[in-house]
């Protein structure tokens, strides 16, 4: 008998749940139904304290995104970030990392805009040491595995330093160029 009423509660709650939903689409979708102002760039859902994954074919994380508020907006379809923590799991070599005090993704995902005290983290492996990355605006594009900034930059790796106004960085090739007024001092010593 009590495995039965568990049952009907259950289905009753399942049916409940359904028609909530199917009253609520009809809702939002009816013809009268308010629609978000396009002209206001109002944000039609937040979310806090986020973290959302990416997996590689094989099933593994592959990125992480996490951010201490998200919110998206319906006029262009992008989503700001407050705080966004972006980490990149390779299947081969070190994980990156990268933070910023806040951020802009495009309605497609394929650009994202960090802003303010940007900073990335190659963690050291082996005998390379830590690389670190620090600027005011970095454009980050995943799919392509690129990074772009017209603003001044700092790059470490030990005890070498190398400074200059502009950047790319082609993660899929390891390459990055400085674009204006370089500056380096180069750590020469044998990894001991």
């Amino acid at each position: 008998m009590r495995a039965r009423a568990n049952t009907l509660f259950t289905l009753g709650l399942a049916a409940g749940l359904a028609m909530l939903t199917l009253w609520l689409e009809r809702a939002v979708n009816a013809p009268g139904a308010s629609r978000p102002d396009p002209s206001l760039h109002s944000p039609d859902f937040i979310v806090e304290r986020f973290t959302a994954t990416t997996l590689d074919r094989a099933g593994r994380p592959e990125w992480k995104l996490i951010a201490r508020r998200m919110a998206h907006f319906p006029d262009d379809d992008t989503t700001e970030l407050e705080e966004p923590r972006l980490l990149q799991l390779p299947g081969e070599g070190p994980p990156v990392r990268v933070t910023a005090e806040r951020g802009t993704v495009t309605k497609d995902g394929d650009e994202v805009r960090l802003y303010g005290n940007v900073v990335v983290i190659r963690e050291a492996e082996g005998a390379r040491a830590e690389l670190r990355m620090e600027t005011t605006y970095l454009q980050v594009f995943p799919k392509e595995e690129r990074a772009v900034t017209p603003e001044a930059v700092l790059i470490t790796e030990g005890r070498s330093r190398l400074t200059g106004v502009g950047m790319e960085y082609n993660n899929k090739t390891r390459k990055f160029t400085l674009k204006a007024r370089v500056t380096a001092t180069l750590d020469r010593a044998a990894p001991g």
